[in-house]
């Protein structure tokens, strides 16, 4: 399942979480001088762009908590680093 949503505290509706994937991806990146970085880096953008696009529709559809919109912000910001760092 690419975007899990969790039951939101009020129970209106479901609170979006990361993909496996994406945290996958996310907990794989090296911290470690020397390794390929950048290749771990480049793995995460198409799981970013999937959950911005999730994200995007969400808000459409019913609005985003603050944790979402919080969750949605650091992945725009880490998205433009990648592809800034291209």
């Amino acid at each position: 399942m690419p975007n899990r949503p969790e039951l939101d505290q009020g129970g209106d509706h479901q609170e979006w979480e990361p993909s496996g994937a994406l945290t996958s991806v996310l907990n794989g990146v090296s911290q470690l001088p020397g390794t390929d970085r950048k290749r771990d880096v480049a793995r995460l953008k198409p799981h970013l762009e999937e959950a911005l696009g999730t994200l995007e529709y969400l808000e459409r559809r019913r609005g985003l908590s603050d944790r979402e919109k919080m969750r949605g912000g650091a992945l725009k910001m880490l998205l433009r680093s990648i592809e800034q760092g291209q």
